[in-house]
């Protein structure tokens, strides 16, 4: 097997295991809200084979659905932070969000995941995506790699702080080896 056949089934069995947990969280959240259940077949093309599962009633599936992508969200923009806490590029976050296939694009990965944690920003307004510094202790306004210059990508570190002190080392150096 292959590195890109392996990729994929991995890719494919998480997918699968995602799904299998998305549905029973579906189901709890549909009859914990009074979402009623129904028998219903599995194969609506073969009747013959009367093949039978008991699932919520599709709208109140729909419904529950519809919060669990929420919550998902949430706790992807959650961890999203957690990573610019612990130290993570938007190059890292962007390879854990699954944001392959941007080859022939323009956009970088690191961009990408960006874009997708800050969201849109009001008109006339960059985006932004807050965090707080674990070195010293402040809310930072990130502004994406494509801001350059740490200090220009990472408003809101206070003075004299190390992790930006060492952020913007790295950068300069990474500018002098060009």
């Amino acid at each position: 097997m292959t590195h890109s056949n392996a990729d994929s089934t991995s890719r494919e069995k998480l997918w699968n295991l995602a799904r299998q947990c998305a549905w029973r969280a579906l189901h709890e959240i549909a009859q914990a809200t009074g979402g009623r259940t129904a028998p219903r077949q599995v194969f609506n093309d073969r009747p013959d084979l009367d093949v039978m599962v008991v699932d919520v009633e599709p709208l109140a599936g729909r419904h529950a659905a519809a919060q669990f992508k929420l919550a998902a969200r949430r706790l992807t923009l959650d961890y999203a932070r957690q990573a610019r806490e612990d130290g993570r590029s938007w190059q890292e976050i962007g390879i854990a969000l699954g944001l392959g296939g941007l080859e022939d694009s323009d956009i970088t990965l690191a961009d990408a995941a960006y874009s997708y944690a800050s969201g849109t920003a009001a008109l006339g307004q960059r985006p932004a995506f807050a965090w707080v510094c674990p070195a010293c202790r402040c809310t930072v306004m990130d502004r994406g790699p494509q801001a350059g210059h740490p200090s220009d990508c990472e408003e809101g570190h206070a003075e004299g702080c190390i992790r930006l002190a060492f952020a913007t080392a790295t950068w300069d150096a990474a500018w002098e080896d060009r």
